[in-house]
Parts: structure tokens; C-alpha cells; sequence
């Protein structure tokens, strides 16, 4: 109850900021830098129009230093308000998607008290047809209740949960986090849709959440009635799900076992990669990137034909594609409420002092567009310098230790210049802390760092691999593409998104009469090569390791006989699991402790960060 009353009160604050907010708002964020002009590919319309994100967690305010995705949410309001308004005029419809992880990873969410609250009311701006829950969502008891009593509350009746269940905080009795399904018609062609909304077979759950498998839900009484509706033009399966994966799979499967002819659409996400899978002749899915850089768009038209035609664009998030896509300008784009929603950004920002500066970066460092090891890759910068200087346990004052971190606990290119609150929480938003392991030998500890990154396919191959996903490890679009399978640098590329980063800005300035082709989305899927808006050239993509070492110790020179095995507390279960493996016969969670106590990974950099980066105040 205490949560509920502070959520109330903190959203009739914000509510009277909208009211206040002067009309001559500008779209897009002050500090953002302008879109540059590219050469773009138009959308297909058809009968039935969507509109996609997914996996935006928390950066609602757009990104303030790459060009191409620049819009923020109150841009994309007066978007998809600019989108209706265009399709009703052709007689077509359009519907809005979210695939949720809306939560950790950017400054808006994470730095305000409690979090997401400013999120929370900017989400709730945008109109939004379907939705679901995505597996951030449910790491922590705050964040799913929260999400439970406040966004669905938002979305009542459009947020749907076929697979999750909560312990309602206050009768502590399972009930669907949820409505399972939903079914409804569209405006202007009368299209009838049963819609889904199902999360991938999370078990990294908090344990007041329940996700059931997707191969069981789909065989539940509830689920075989819907497929069996005979008044559906249209399946819908918004999904935390990969449009690529045995959930998705799963699900077509089951709605062909009984509906063999109905047009399925599907909506995934969770790989932070633009995708595009096909099931079948009626059966696509799409994926719309991560982090608000993408605006997924999709259409079907001849739905009642045997042979209806699915489309998709991946659309950058910036003005520049807006104004194209909806043949309006600077003037005649922007909302009313789209402008208000953007100044509510604006405003919440300042509120969090999401600008306030820390240090300044000496150079641009990159997760995965630089190889590992290598000056400018952050995994490197973090072994080499961060680690050894800031991980230090007064308790354990003198003991040389080996730290252990996975390279999933980054999630961002870091650029160079200010680091400000919002960078710190952009580049590892999460609060895990640290425990260790005291006198471990030294070769055992290097052995499992070998398992972990080198023999993966052994932790995959055991009998407890379905607790094991490879993902929690290393960042999720590299998950993408297992180490079993055969992949050429150009697949991994295609779908990946490019950190170009300062090298933008300053060409905004040149002659725009011939847009040249610039880094970022060249991506190729089962729909071809032509998905992306925006025509780019193809950046280089490096795998890194799932996790990163490094030694801290008094006399570095020198190999210690033994160390404290230091590591994040989010991979406990992969060193218990490696520890076997290496022969060491200890009972991890049971011998482990607390390393630092009260220290996170997030407060580690930032306590290095304003001990060495200094700003130059001269330049």
C-alpha cells in the first residue's frame, strides 16, 4: 500500500506539470543533436498498419549524441498520432505495439526514487494498442509490482500476459499478471484480431512472479479456445520473445495445428537486433532493435486472399525519417501533446540532474565496434584500469584477488566527453553488487574463467541448461548468434545497430543536397536487405567474451599462489556451475561473501571516474 500511495502521489505531480507546459514546445530534447539527412526507402502501406518498439528501457528521451536516433518519446506521440491520422484517411488502420523490457538502462529510469516513476507517466503519453511484459520487468519485486499496479493500470485492458502470473502483493494468491488475450476490431476495415502477449521461458525471475513455460501455456484450455475462434481475420502475438526461437515456434505451431489458413502476425524482441523472421506464406514476425533507436513498421494487405502481402521497415528514430514518412515538415509535423510530452521529458531530466557531469572521457570506448582486447574497447578500459585501481576490500586489505565480471553487465558505448548521470546509468544501469570466494587457487580460478568463456558448450550441454541461457552472460545481441552456429562477420553486422557516435555531429554542418551514405542498420533478414529506412553503409561488429578478468593484487608482477575469486553476484549461478567443472569442490553460495559491501558495479565506475577523469576546464 505504501507503494501504491507514494506512485499516486508522485503521478499527480507530474500530472499538473503537463497542464503547465507552455505551448511553443519544440519536439525532440534540447540538447539532441538534429537528424542528418539520408537517403530513405518509403513504407508499404496496406490494409492493416503497425507500429513496433521494444526493449527501449528507459531512454525515452531519445539518444542526445547520435544523429540518427534522435527523436524522443513525445516525438514519436505526434508520430504515430501524424501515422493514424494517414491511414485513416487511406480508409487503412493502424495499431501501436510495445514488447516491453521498458525498465533499466537509462538515467530516466533508474535515477529517480522509486525508480521509473517519471518513466512510468511519459510511457503512459503514447496511445498504445497491445503491449507486454518483458523479462526486466520481473528481475526485482519492486519492478514488477510496480509494473503490475502502475503500467497496467495505464494500459488496462491493451497489456496482456498469456504466460505470467504474480503473487498479488496483498491476498499473496497467483492471478495472471494480465488479461491472457484480447480480441477486438479494427475502425476502419472492420478487421477482427485475436491478440497474445507472452514473455520466453524466463527462470531468472523474482519469486513473486511465475512464468510459465510458452510450450505448456500454449496447451492450456484457454489458449485452444481463442485459436479456435472462427471470427478472427487475424492472429497478433506480441511478444518478449525472439521471432527467431522455440517460443516463437512453439506458438506457430499450435495457432497452424488448428487454424492452418489465418494471417499471424508476431512482434518479438528481447535480442536488442532488428529482425524479420518468416513462418510461412500468412505467418511473419518482427523484431524492432533496442533502446529507441528503431521504430518498427509492418503491414498486411489482401488479408481475406490466399495470398496476402506482409511488409516491414525498420525506421531510425529520428525527425528526419518522421517528417518523410508522414510528408510533413518542422511545422506541420509536431502535436500538441507530442510537444507537451517532450517538455514533461525535459523536465523530468532536470528534476533527476541527469546532465550533471562527474568527469570528462578521454576518447570514445566501444562494446563490440572495436576488437577485444584493444585501447578503445570498454571490456578492456574496464580490466585494465577500472577494475584493479577501484575493486579493493578493505577487509581483505593485502590479498591479491581475481575479479570476474560478464560483459552483459554493459550495455552501452561510452562517448567521449562529459560523463554525466545519465551516462552512468546508460553504461551498466543495474545494482548488483559483489561477492567472493577467499583463498581460492589461483590456476582454479583462472580455469574457470575459461569455462565461462571458452566452454560454454558444456554448461549448455548440462543437465541444468535450461537455467543456464547463454544471454545472462554476454549482451544480448550477441546472443543472437550462439557459438555453435557458423557466423561471417556480415550476418552479425546486418543486424546490428552502429555507435558512430561524434563523427555525425560534425558533418550535420556540410551540404545536404546529396546525402551521403553514412554507418548503421544494414540489416538482412528472411525479408531481404531492403528492411532498413535509412540507407546506410555497414560497420564492423567483434564478438567479445561472456565475461572479462582482471587481477588485483598488491605485486602484479608476480602469479599468487592463491586469490579471492571476486564476482558479480548476477552470475553466482554460472561460477557454482564452472566451479564443478574446474574440479573445485567448494559450495559456492555457501562459502561465498560480500565483497565491498554496498558497492554496485554502477557506483564502482562512477567513484573512478571522478578520481581520473578530470574536465579540462581550459579548453
Amino acid at each position: 500500500m505504501v507503494l501504491t500511495v507514494m506512485m499516486v502521489v508522485f503521478t499527480l505531480s507530474l500530472l499538473s506539470l503537463i497542464t503547465s507546459i507552455p505551448q511553443h514546445v519544440f519536439a525532440a530534447q534540447p540538447s539532441a543533436p538534429k537528424p542528418i539527412p539520408a537517403q530513405l526507402r518509403d513504407l508499404e502501406w496496406g490494409q492493416l498498419n503497425f507500429l513496433h518498439t521494444t526493449d527501449t528501457h528507459g531512454w525515452l528521451a531519445g539518444h542526445l549524441q547520435e544523429p540518427f536516433y534522435s527523436a524522443d518519446w513525445g516525438d514519436y506521440v505526434s508520430f504515430t498520432t501524424r501515422m493514424r491520422e494517414k491511414a485513416e484517411a487511406q480508409g487503412q488502420d493502424l495499431l501501436v505495439i510495445d514488447t516491453g523490457d521498458r525498465v533499466e538502462g537509462n538515467g530516466l529510469w533508474d535515477s529517480s526514487d522509486p525508480k521509473g516513476v517519471y518513466v512510468s507517466e511519459i510511457l503512459r503519453q503514447q496511445p498504445i494498442d497491445v503491449l507486454t511484459i518483458g523479462n526486466h520487468e520481473l528481475y526485482k519485486q519492486y519492478t514488477s509490482e510496480a509494473e503490475f499496479y502502475t503500467t497496467v493500470h495505464n494500459f488496462r485492458g491493451h497489456y496482456l500476459a498469456s504466460n505470467v502470473d504474480i503473487i498479488h502483493p496483498i491476498t499473496k494468491d497467483a492471478v495472471p499478471f494480465a488479461p491472457r488475450y484480447r480480441k477486438f476490431t479494427t475502425e476502419k476495415q472492420g478487421i477482427r484480431i485475436v491478440a497474445f502477449g507472452f514473455l520466453f521461458d524466463f527462470t531468472m525471475n523474482y519469486n513473486n512472479t511465475i512464468v510459465q513455460r510458452v510450450e505448456d501455456t500454449v496447451e492450456e484450455e484457454w489458449f485452444q479456445e481463442a485459436i479456435r475462434d472462427t471470427n478472427v481475420d487475424l492472429f497478433l502475438v506480441a511478444g518478449h520473445v525472439p521471432v527467431h526461437s522455440k517460443e516463437a515456434e512453439a506458438i506457430f505451431k499450435a495457432i497452424r495445428a488448428v487454424r492452418w489458413d489465418v494471417p499471424i502476425q508476431f512482434f518479438g524482441g528481447h535480442y536488442h537486433i532488428r529482425d524479420y523472421a518468416r513462418y510461412d506464406d500468412k505467418a511473419y514476425g518482427l523484431a524492432s532493435g533496442r533502446f529507441m533507436e528503431t521504430i518498427g513498421f509492418a503491414s498486411i494487405d489482401g488479408l481475406s486472399t490466399s495470398t496476402p502481402r506482409f511488409s516491414r521497415k525498420y525506421i531510425d528514430n529520428n525527425l528526419f525519417s518522421f517528417y518523410h514518412h508522414t510528408g510533413l515538415d518542422e511545422q506541420t509535423f509536431p502535436t500538441e501533446h507530442g510537444q507537451n510530452t517532450s517538455q514533461l521529458i525535459q523536465e523530468s531530466r532536470s528534476a533527476l540532474r541527469l546532465d550533471q557531469v562527474y568527469g570528462c572521457a578521454p576518447r570514445n570506448l566501444w562494446m563490440s565496434s572495436v576488437e577485444y582486447p584493444g585501447e578503445n574497447n570498454i571490456y578492456t578500459w574496464l580490466e585494465k584500469e577500472v577494475l584493479p585501481d577501484a575493486l579493493k576490500d578493505d577487509r581483505r586489505s593485502g590479498k591479491p584477488a581475481i575479479a570476474i565480471v560478464n560483459t552483459g553487465a554493459i550495455r552501452f558505448d561510452l562517448f567521449k566527453g562529459p560523463f554525466t548521470q545519465d551516462s552512468l546509468y546508460i553504461l551498466s544501469p543495474f545494482t548488483s553488487g559483489f561477492r567472493y570466494l577467499k583463498d581460492i587457487p589461483y590456476d582454479k580460478a583462472q580455469l574457470i574463467v575459461e569455462v565461462l568463456n571458452k566452454q560454454t558448450q558444456i554448461l549448455g550441454a548440462s543437465q541444468h541448461s535450461a537455467h543456464f541461457p547463454r544471454w545472462a552472460l554476454a549482451p544480448p545481441e550477441q546472443s543472437a548468434y550462439p557459438h555453435d552456429r557458423v557466423v561471417s562477420d556480415d550476418d552479425i553486422r546486418a543486424s546490428f545497430a552502429s555507435k558512430v557516435g561524434q563523427t555525425l555531429l560534425s558533418w550535420s554542418s556540410q551540404s545536404h543536397s546529396k546525402p551521403k551514405s553514412l554507418p548503421g542498420y544494414t540489416t538482412k533478414d528472411d525479408g531481404g536487405s531492403d528492411g532498413d529506412d535509412t540507407i546506410h553503409s555497414p560497420i564492423s561488429f567483434y564478438r567479445v567474451p561472456n565475461c572479462i578478468q582482471a587481477l588485483v593484487s598488491p605485486n602484479s608482477s608476480v602469479a599468487p599462489d592463491t586469490v579471492d575469486l571476486v564476482y558479480i553476484d548476477f552470475i553466482e549461478r554460472y561460477i557454482t556451475l564452472a566451479a564443478k567443472f574446474a574440479s573445485l569442490d567448494i559450495d559456492v553460495p555457501r562459502n561465498s561473501d560480500v565483497y565491498m559491501p554496498s558497492m554496485s558495479m554502477t557506483n564502482l565506475i562512477l567513484g573512478w571516474v571522478k578520481d581520473n577523469w578530470k574536465c579540462d576546464t581550459t579548453a
